[in-house]
């Protein structure tokens, strides 16, 4: 995944503020690779692919352990986090590395496994980073994809705030050369490549009891203005400081409503070399 740091490289959607990186700090394997766990065996080579601040990747090692599994990212940020983390879990099996997607630094036929989690929506040429991940697969190997469609995201009740907020998420994405429905692709980037097997499935993410609605409205109260997603939208004319304000604390209000719901739709694949 691109970093935030370099003007002459692709623009991650979300950035690298604290804010983004806690937040997917609190993703795990259990929850959001478990498609891709029952496949995973030890003793197996994993390959995690724009790992971030690496919590999902930690899980990965752990089913593949005594295996190798290496995350890279181009965040330095992010992987300082990973690593930080990972010594506390005292988790030896477990490598993180600055590297691109559209260029891995492995031999073809390298894994047994690799993943990513919500990193080809925020790629110009996501194809080419599907490819790389298949070249550096062993044969038999198996890749796991998930990625989302903003299409698909339900608030309710629904208020002229989250409406707004919808809209300028998909105008910065747009923006940024990203698919904010990369979700629906996922077949389409696997077909032509002659996999060996290919299944595809959805998930859908809820949000709708009390502490989980306040938590995703405070999350992207703050996100809206803090965010890589701020930063663009203020640069480029998308939105105003004082508008992106209204939004995020219209986002903090729904989630106190005592009948706040969101859901999200996100696509899994799984395919085998």
């Amino acid at each position: 995944m691109k970093d935030d740091n370099s003007p002459d490289r692709e623009i991650y959607l979300h950035g690298h503020h604290p804010v983004v990186v806690d937040e997917h700090a609190r993703r795990s394997a259990d929850r959001n690779a478990a498609y891709l766990l029952p496949h995973l065996k030890l003793g197996m080579s994993m390959l995690d692919i724009g790992c971030g601040p690496g919590s999902i990747t930690a899980g990965l090692a752990e089913a593949v352990s005594p295996g190798q599994t290496i995350g890279i990212d181009m965040s330095d940020k992010a992987l300082d986090r990973a690593r930080a983390d990972a010594e506390v879990a005292g988790l030896s099996n477990v490598e993180y590395r600055v590297a691109d997607a559209y260029d891995l630094p492995f031999p073809d036929d390298s894994f047994d496994a690799a993943h990513m989690h919500q990193v080809l929506q925020h790629l110009a040429d996501p194809r080419k980073a599907v490819g790389e991940a298949m070249r550096v697969l062993k044969p038999g190997g198996v890749f796991g994809v998930t990625e989302v469609d903003w299409d698909t995201a339900v608030f309710w009740p629904r208020t002229p705030e989250t409406n707004r907020f919808l809209d300028i998420y998909d105008e910065v994405a747009l923006h940024n050369g990203a698919d904010p429905d990369f979700g629906r692709r996922l077949r389409s980037m696997f077909e032509p490549l002659g996999v060996s097997c290919l299944e595809i499935s959805a998930l859908a993410w809820t949000f709708g009891d009390a502490a989980s609605a306040e938590q995703w409205g405070d999350l992207w109260r703050e996100r809206i203005q803090k965010s890589n997603i701020a930063t663009v939208a203020l640069e480029v004319g998308i939105s105003t400081r004082e508008e992106l304000a209204t939004v995020g604390e219209g986002l903090h209000r729904w989630g106190q409503s005592p009948d706040a719901f969101f859901s999200i739709t996100h696509t899994e694949a799984l395919a085998w070399k």
